[in-house]
């Protein structure tokens, strides 16, 4: 198992609730794929460094988790898939 960590930018469009379940959501899909360690620290509200379809500000969270990496494509394959999520990336950890 690696350390991985996975900064994601949710919508700023979005209610309060929704954000927290688009959150909830990225928590979940790593807990259902393996991961252990999972916890999430909220950033907030931030200018994006560039327009991100057609917005300027998001919602930032970073998730810290330990995985095995060679599951981290079905992640990336469930994260795809969700329209709150305007951008993720997953770095490893060292």
């Amino acid at each position: 198992m690696r350390n991985y960590e996975i900064m994601f930018i949710v919508s700023t469009q979005l209610t309060e609730e929704e954000k927290q379940t688009g959150i909830k959501f990225v928590e979940d899909t790593l807990k259902a794929s393996g991961a252990d360690s999972v916890k999430t620290e909220i950033w907030g509200d931030r200018k994006l460094a560039y327009p991100i379809n057609k917005k300027d500000n998001g919602y930032y969270a970073l998730t810290t988790f330990q995985m095995d990496g060679t599951r981290l494509t079905e992640v990336e394959g469930k994260l795809n898939i969700n329209e709150n999520l305007m951008k993720y990336m997953i770095v490893k950890n060292d």
